[in-house]
């Protein structure tokens, strides 16, 4: 099987130590992997509706909770999905304006503004969901994707399924997304706070750690 490695992406994740209780430093108040508020880079990039997304200015002084999926998943993306949907349904309206809950793919050859909208439709996942439109590598919008990717740690491996027909194709149609992250929640000055593995997640301990970012809103 032939393997693409997207460029610049990482193929593992190095998760950082939770915060420490020695002196300067704050003690570990999460249930999941606490990191080292690495700054989340304002971006720009297109919602199912085919909408504009800056995500500066719609997150603006928010929690934000983003999951990396692709449509073409039938194992953790789904379970990853009801996840967030139980907590973003268990919340009241109050808390919700303070939490901006963000699906991004990792396939966006395959994840067009249609198929993220028949997903969102399908898994009630009612919240926004980005990917881009122009996906000549060279573009614009590509390189915007990939820089997200790249500053959430975001492994990427695409698996060729080669055919003779395929093989010679940078983006086949026949191929499999192997991804390696998380969901992570950022805190409402832009910076990346918590992380928790697709196969990790307990419901009631991430919405926890949700809710302790947004008791931080002064």
């Amino acid at each position: 099987m032939q393997k693409i490695i997207i460029a610049l992406m990482l193929t593992t994740i190095v998760i950082l130590p939770g915060c420490m209780t020695s002196e300067g430093e704050e003690e570990d108040n999460f249930h999941g992997d606490s990191l080292d508020s690495k700054k989340v880079n304002d971006f720009s990039l297109i919602t199912s509706d085919n909408q504009s997304y800056d995500f500066g200015q719609e997150t603006e002084n928010k929690v934000v909770i983003i999951a990396f999926l692709f449509t073409n998943c039938y194992d953790i993306c789904p379970i990853v999905t009801y996840n967030l949907g139980m907590i973003h349904e268990s919340l009241n309206q109050s808390i919700k304006d303070s939490i901006e809950f963000l699906t991004i793919t990792v396939d966006p050859w395959r994840d067009n503004i249609t198929t993220l909208g028949e997903w969102k439709l399908a898994t009630q996942s009612n919240w926004t969901h980005l990917t881009i439109n122009d996906l000549d590598e060279q573009s614009a919008e590509m390189e915007e994707l990939m820089n997200v990717w790249n500053n959430f740690d975001v492994g990427l491996l695409i698996e060729d399924n080669a055919t003779d027909e395929t093989s010679g194709r940078h983006h086949p149609g026949d191929y499999n997304v192997n991804h390696s992250t998380g969901t992570v929640i950022v805190d409402h000055l832009g910076n990346q706070r918590v992380w928790w593995g697709d196969y990790d997640w307990i419901v009631d301990l991430v919405k926890e750690d949700l809710l302790y970012l947004v008791s931080e809103i002064e």
